[in-house]
């Protein structure tokens, strides 16, 4: 079993979070071994109609082991490359 080691600097994240019948909590997984003490900053987020924009997205991936983070950059890679595939043959059909 792979020993934890507590004193390692650890970054900040952040992360939304719904407080609920007395709890926050987080609306994606974080990468923290049971019982971690952390620091919690809060400030309420004004509900939106809007769909999130694409700069919340950024740091979603970062709790991901590096072999998931990967397999996901080269499906998005290819998922890519076939869409702009589709948009150039589109194109030539319009002309």
């Amino acid at each position: 079993m792979k020993k934890i080691r507590y004193n390692q600097a650890m970054e900040t994240v952040t992360v939304r979070a719904v407080y609920k019948k007395g709890v926050l909590k987080p609306v994606r997984k974080l990468n923290l071994p049971e019982n971690t003490v952390v620091e919690v900053r809060v400030s309420s987020v004004r509900p939106s109609q809007k769909s999130p924009s694409f700069a919340s997205l950024i740091g979603i991936w970062e709790h991901l082991p590096e072999k998931e983070k990967t397999a996901l950059e080269k499906k998005l890679t290819h998922t890519r490359r076939r869409s702009a595939a589709k948009v150039k043959n589109l194109a030539k059909k319009l002309k």
